[in-house]
């Protein structure tokens, strides 16, 4: 699509999406959700969305929030009702006009399809071209090099004898991957991560601001002119990475357009990393604040995998996802209007104790791991098994290299992220 011509067709006074008329039944509960309370600890928020407002309209938000395991379950599978197509557009309704057209570029690119951002069938044909970046045979074979950047990353870092592991580790790796695997050169690889973390800055609630929306704008647009110079290079000049892979895919004749691919090396930037990142941070916090299960886990690997688990389960690293609601519909008994926004808070979801007993409980020993942090249905996520990996390898070496690892008492700092939870400073010492 031709940006100017969007711009044209975007810019008058008429809206896209409606501002939903609704009355919010607890004002309080609704204060909590942008509280700074939801940046420390969210789950006694959450408790009460579960048991007192599982289906609840927020103004704060602007949004539906569904909280309770099977309500969740239900709207992430269900693609006749809800959409993830032009979902960031009910993002931007709140703003003025003005504000609107300044941020075009951020809005036209939001509004393209991409192997998340889209609906079947246009969803089915682009994650048949992506999901062969992430094969079992192809996530494997990248076994051995995560292993050697978690080697050099954890090896230097515990030298030190303190060191704070996300700055060290759980940041730099799974961007490294991950830029390495579009085929950015080494030297600009630390660009990635602040793209990432910028333009995922504006989203979570659905009452976006404009300081932080033209901050995401600055960053997609640079990210893009990377990236289009990045693609016409590897259209001219193939090589073994996943920028090639994309730009030449087909499937059943059709690739992808170039707007398409832009949007799709945004997700898999900032899909491909920011869960990575926190899944790592949380599962060593985790561990190291129960030092029993992580003396078990230093005397029987085989409980790697299942600490894994747990980790997503109990500390989801994407906190809420959120689709637009394409036709009125009923939902648990409220009405759900066309154009409308709805939040299912993963974070609440996982510690439903009618999914789970004793939710509220890191276990790594539990018979049955159940949860939600990869999402559910068609858009499932397809970077999983990397993630899994990643996480795996990392904690191998970290019980290589530092088996009697301990939290350093009070540096522990939670990030600043209302879609995500990690811990932002994590000091480690042996």
């Amino acid at each position: 699509m031709d940006i100017e011509r969007w711009k044209m067709e975007n810019s008058g006074p008429r809206m896209l999406f409606r501002r939903p008329k609704h009355t919010c039944p607890d004002p309080a509960l609704d204060a909590l959700l942008v509280s700074p309370a939801m940046m420390v600890d969210p789950y006694p928020i959450y408790r009460r969305l579960r048991e007192e407002q599982p289906v609840f309209w927020s103004d704060a938000w602007n949004a539906w929030v569904v909280s309770r395991f099977a309500d969740v379950a239900e709207s992430l599978k269900d693609k006749e009702n809800l959409s993830n197509e032009n979902r960031q557009a009910l993002l931007f309704s709140g703003l003025t006009d003005d504000e609107r057209q300044s941020l075009c570029p951020l809005r036209h690119y939001f509004a393209q399809k991409d192997v998340i951002g889209s609906d079947p069938p246009d969803h089915t044909r682009m994650r048949a071209l992506v999901q062969k970046a992430f094969s079992p045979k192809t996530v494997n074979a990248l076994e051995p090099k995560i292993r050697a950047m978690a080697e050099a990353m954890i090896g230097g870092a515990v030298k030190s004898g303190r060191f704070d592991f996300v700055h060290e580790v759980a940041h730099p790796l799974p961007v490294m991957l991950i830029a390495e695997m579009l085929g950015a050169p080494v030297e600009d690889r630390h660009l990635f991560k602040k793209w990432s973390s910028d333009i995922l800055a504006f989203q979570g609630t659905g009452q976006t601001t404009f300081g932080p929306a033209m901050t995401s704008q600055k960053s997609l647009v640079e990210m893009f002119a990377y990236m289009n110079a990045l693609i016409d290079d590897r259209r001219k000049t193939p090589r073994e990475d996943l920028i090639t892979a994309l730009a030449l895919a087909e499937e059943g004749g059709q690739g992808f357009s170039r707007d398409e691919l832009l949007a799709t090396c945004n997700t898999i930037l900032t899909a491909g990393h920011e869960t990575t990142t926190n899944l790592m941070g949380n599962l060593l916090h985790q561990l190291l604040l129960n030092p029993g299960q992580w003396a078990a886990l230093r005397a029987n690997p085989a409980l790697i995998a299942p600490a894994i688990e747990e980790a997503l389960r109990y500390e989801a690293p994407k906190q809420r996802n959120f689709r637009r609601i394409k036709k009125a519909h009923t939902f648990a008994g409220v009405e759900f209007g066309e154009n409308e926004m709805v939040f299912q808070v993963i974070g609440a979801a996982n510690r439903d104790p009618a999914n789970v007993a004793d939710p509220e409980t890191f276990n790594i020993h539990r018979p049955k791991i159940d949860h939600l942090s990869f999402g559910y249905g068609i858009h499932f996520c397809l970077g999983a098994s990397l993630a899994r990996m990643e996480a795996r390898i990392v904690l191998e070496t970290l019980l290589k290299h530092l088996p009697d690892a301990k939290l350093v008492p009070g540096s522990m700092e939670w990030q600043e992220r209302v879609q995500f939870r990690g811990p932002g400073r994590l000091l480690i010492e042996g």
